[in-house]
């Protein structure tokens, strides 16, 4: 991506909170040795303090009752007034840099500031329904058209930008299949089949469009087992399985998301058709794929798109497709990489 005027030499990363998001290396942390290979001075800085977002996304279950009786949020609203601090240096090394890349930051007041006492030129990426109410709504449409450019991950997200910023450019999120094949060799035959989701708190509700085929699947195959990977340390979120055989693991690092996807056999890729699902991307379906495990999605977005159904993947719309395409994995595993011996 390039934008108009002099060479870009010198690139500072504003990272949401390092990698403390899985987007901090999804979308900013990935392209490292790239960078360090054409010769560009990049620097990375977090808005907010990263070991206290993991503090607060996974505390010691000591501290539960009381991090649920009100510290959770003073520990919040401390995060925050770190990150207003934080916003001020960056504007102190954004005058030294050509370009201010924010990933996944949507800072009003920190865009604002840099437009106002900086030169430097200002990149957006984001990715989901960021514009509607209650997400930022106009005022993220202010935010795109304050800046320079805008990255996003798919041409769905990128067509509602160019209405307010032509210059938008798709960059595609990238599992790195290289992370995978370093550790491939781990994959061992086993006898149980793992059905795996693997998101964030944020998007953990997606999996009640799956309930009720998980319920009857389960029920009928004993040698079945459900992993949920990044719910995040509250449960209330999830659907209250009956028949369910599972295992969670509240949050994952990078290496954490390898060890996980490696272990499934087949990935979820739930998703409602409402907006905010039909410009999503289709990284999570990609990183099943990374993983050799299987990918079943839900035909909204660019889903769409990537999946073949029956050749690349599976579509499933409804709760009896959820049913019938599970049920065709599990009862033919040569499907499966696990399951198969291979």
């Amino acid at each position: 991506m390039q934008t108009s005027g002099p060479a870009v030499r010198r690139i500072l990363i504003v990272l949401a909170a390092g990698d403390a998001y899985p987007s901090g290396f999804i979308r900013g942390l990935i392209y490292q040795d790239s960078f360090r290979r054409s010769g560009l001075d990049v620097r990375y800085v977090s808005r907010l303090y990263p070991p206290l977002i993991r503090f607060l996304d996974t505390p010691p279950r000591f501290l539960w009752r009381v991090m649920a009786a009100g510290l959770a949020g003073v520990i919040s609203r401390l995060a925050q007034a770190l990150g207003f601090l934080t916003e001020s240096v960056i504007i102190r090394m954004a005058r030294h840099y050509d370009v201010v890349y924010m990933s996944k930051v949507t800072s009003a007041r920190l865009v604002s500031k840099l437009r106002k006492h900086t030169r430097t030129r200002l990149v957006l990426d984001f990715g989901d329904a960021l514009w509607l109410p209650g997400r930022g709504g106009a005022g993220f449409n202010a935010i795109l058209r304050q800046v320079d450019a805008v990255t996003t991950d798919n041409e769905l997200t990128a067509a509602y930008v160019r209405r307010f910023n032509p210059r938008c450019t798709v960059i595609p999120d990238c599992p790195q299949v290289e992370w995978f094949d370093r550790r491939r060799a781990e994959r061992r035959p086993k006898d149980v089949i793992t059905i795996g989701w693997i998101g964030t708190p944020n998007t953990v509700h997606n999996l009640f469009a799956v309930w009720e085929a998980l319920e009857h699947v389960c029920t009928r195959h004993a040698n079945v087992h459900v992993r949920l990977v990044g719910v995040g340390r509250d449960r209330l979120g999830l659907p209250p399985f009956e028949r369910v055989p599972h295992s969670i693991r509240s949050r994952y690092s990078r290496d954490q998301m390898i060890e996980e996807v490696l272990g499934m056999d087949i990935g979820l890729f739930p998703l409602q058709d409402v907006e905010a699902s039909r410009v999503r991307g289709v990284l999570k379906a990609t990183v099943y794929m990374a993983g050799e495990a299987v990918a079943v999605c839900s035909p909204v977005g660019q889903s769409l798109d990537l999946i073949q159904d029956g050749v690349n993947g599976f579509l499933a719309g409804s709760t009896a497709e959820w049913e019938e395409k599970l049920e065709l994995l599990i009862a033919n595993p040569g499907y499966l990489p696990d399951a198969s011996g291979a």
